[in-house]
């Protein structure tokens, strides 16, 4: 990672901060956006915000980023029947606009420097299926999009040499799992996750990077389950 110039968004916690770091500590220059507490504090809702971040994230890297990490995002759980417009508009403004707007800031200013990239985005197994004891019409839905969003840009952004992967993370050990709020949750990750056990968020980094890096150099255009076996 010697030489890269990465942005990571919702690096302030969770997969985002772990991602920052590891990228960090392999040689990559490393500047993080968030609500609040990264590097760079922006709402990464508003196309303008959005803007001002990434032409920040450039001057403090010397240039624009060559690998965007696109991990900020909510959960929320809510029954599709009880859901109301402004619910299901929050969620998709951040879960999928936001990556929307700054994969777009990003690969913008690396087809202008006519330069490659990577992009790796942030989306779920609740992109890949349903969940009945925590239904999240709303989040399932943003996500499936972002999946969908990181398949059309590798193709329309592939002759420009920036490749566009997803990652699709199950019952990772973050602030926003909630899975072990109670015992219930814990026999619930040992019956069903093949593997046993909660992932962590070093584990779904060392995932991300790898599809940064040039050794992913003829991957693009995936979504690759991180969830301990449980989609299989």
């Amino acid at each position: 990672m010697g030489g890269r110039r990465a942005l990571v968004t919702g690096g302030a916690s969770g997969i985002g901060a772990a991602t920052a770091a590891l990228l960090a500590e392999r040689g990559a220059q490393v500047v993080t956006v968030d609500l609040a507490g990264g590097d760079i504090d922006a709402d990464l809702r508003r196309p303008d915000a959005v803007e001002t971040a990434v032409a920040e994230a450039a001057e403090r890297l010397g240039g624009p980023a060559d690998l965007l990490v696109a991990a900020a995002g909510v959960y929320r759980i809510a029954p599709a029947l009880e859901l109301d417009a402004e619910a299901w508009d929050d969620v998709h403004t951040i879960n999928l606009r936001g990556v929307f707007l700054t994969c777009r800031a990003v690969a913008r200013r690396l087809v202008e420097a006519g330069q490659p990239g990577a992009i790796v985005n942030l989306a779920s197994t609740a992109a890949l299926e349903g969940d009945a004891a925590e239904p999240s019409a709303h989040y399932n839905a943003s996500k499936a999009g972002v999946v969908a969003l990181t398949k059309q840009l590798a193709i329309e952004l592939a002759p420009q040499r920036i490749r566009v992967n997803c990652v699709c993370p199950g019952v990772i050990d973050t602030p926003m799992l909630r899975v072990l709020d109670s015992e219930a949750g814990a026999v619930w990750v040992r019956e069903t996750v093949p593997l046993s056990r909660l992932g962590r968020p070093e584990e779904v980094a060392r995932v991300i990077a790898f599809l940064a890096s040039d050794e992913a150099s003829y991957v693009t255009g995936v979504a690759l389950p991180i969830d301990g076996g449980l989609t299989a």
